[in-house]
């Protein structure tokens, strides 16, 4: 954890180092878990980090979002940790430094192609607490085709 620390130079928040010290994302060639992106691990956070960080510095510098209230309005930010990919640069991000009326480490969508920046969870326990209960109650189910567990609605 220390690595992964010292790469992005923020303090994670605990109930996500918690996780990361079971899981450390997902191993091989496994079903997406969350939403159809692959859970990272430690070695992949710092990696898409870094991809952001050069994206920043080049093509995405002065590039602003339309966020919800609470939510900055840059395009990405060093202080929005990704923690699941799509592998096409949409993410969903531990928002380390919101606006005044924001919470330190809600999570919020990052899109790579799309301005939009949604508030989905006040915390990563939150939004793990709520993928569990859509599990338990089949709105989240596993899709063959997708290789991925998806909202249920997508398959109808």
């Amino acid at each position: 954890m220390e690595e992964l620390k010292n790469a992005l130079g923020v303090d994670l928040p605990d109930d996500f180092i918690s996780v990361l010290k079971i899981h450390n994302g997902q191993k091989g060639d496994l079903a997406w878990l969350f939403d159809s992106q692959e859970f990272l691990s430690t070695k992949r956070i710092i990696e898409e980090f870094n991809t952001w960080k050069n994206l920043l510095e080049g093509e995405l510098q002065g590039k602003i979002s339309t966020p919800d209230d609470g939510v900055k309005s840059d395009w990405w930010n060093v202080n929005w940790i990704p923690f699941t990919s799509d592998g096409c640069g949409d993410h969903y991000c531990i928002d380390l430094s919101p606006t005044a009326s924001g919470t330190k480490g809600q999570i919020i969508t990052l899109w790579y192609e799309l301005g939009e920046r949604e508030i989905v969870a006040q915390s990563f326990s939150s939004w793990f607490d709520e993928y569990i209960e859509q599990l338990y109650s089949g709105d989240l189910v596993y899709s063959k085709e997708y290789n991925s567990i998806v909202h249920k609605d997508e398959l109808e």
